[in-house]
């Protein structure tokens, strides 16, 4: 019970990684708010988790990254429905496979919008939600082994995970200057089995099995990650057992970044 009597609003929690992390923070005993924009695959998955428990533990609330009013809908519907936030999950993110020289500024603009701009709305309105609160708080957003390696079919992903990375050192120094009880963290995961990662295979024009041959080769562990995996790591620096670790990012990428 590592998250009870904590709130937890996690993003893009509508499928994949997200979903994992509010099934696995819920049974922890957080209350959840699970953000995404597929209300109907959100308000499933609080169902399933409200039935797994017993009780009313999990909201769905409609979240646009990008805008910044939706997001202060999400905070303000948080706070109103379960009294205080604790923990904030930036896991939403999108990409498109597309060299640097063939980028449409449309795709390079969405993939910015809402893996950098929509992180720094989380964490600024975040640390505004929590920094009172008088508990002791997380944020944790999601980087990747792209935001330290190159990779030319995802500059924009690149970039934007990079910015991650730097964003949660500055939100930590912060936090921590300004006396907040809050650690400020991100997880760079290597190639996930979700859904994001069946659309890399189809926008490389290779099978799920052909992608999943050649990137478990670059994972010295031998296999590629589950949602679990990172949800695992998720909680881990949500909880207070990471209570003296803040301004890091997580490497959990089977030691894709260790060749």
């Amino acid at each position: 019970m590592r998250m009870e009597d904590k709130t937890a609003l996690i993003t893009g929690a509508t499928k994949g990684i997200g979903a994992e992390a509010a099934r696995l923070f819920a049974r922890e005993g957080a209350r959840v708010v699970i953000c995404g924009r597929d209300e109907e695959a959100g308000a499933a998955v609080a169902e399933e988790i409200n039935e797994e428990a017993g009780k009313q533990t999990a909201w769905f609330c409609p979240l646009d990254v990008t805008s910044y009013e939706s997001w202060e809908h999400a905070i303000d519907f948080t706070l109103q429905t379960c009294g205080k936030l604790n923990v904030l999950i930036n896991n939403a993110g999108i990409s498109f496979a597309e060299l640097i020289e063939d980028t449409s500024i449309e795709h390079y603009e969405q993939t910015i919008a809402t893996n950098q701009t929509g992180v720094f709305y989380g964490i600024q309105l975040g640390i505004r939600a929590m920094k009172d609160n008088g508990e002791s708080c997380a944020i944790v957003s999601t980087s990747s082994v792209d935001g330290v390696t190159g990779d030319p079919l995802f500059t924009p992903y690149c970039a934007a995970k990079a910015a991650v990375v730097a964003m949660t050192k500055c939100a930590a120094i912060e936090c921590g200057q300004k006396g907040y009880r809050i650690r400020v963290n991100a997880v760079a995961p290597g190639y996930i089995e979700s859904p994001m990662y069946a659309l890399d295979a189809e926008q490389r024009g290779m099978t799920y099995e052909e992608y999943t041959r050649d990137m478990t080769a670059l994972h010295p562990i031998g296999r590629i990650g589950t949602a679990e995996d990172i949800a695992r790591a998720y909680l881990y620096l949500a909880s207070d057992e990471a209570g003296f670790v803040t301004g890091t990012t997580l490497m959990v990428d089977g030691g894709y970044t260790a060749w």
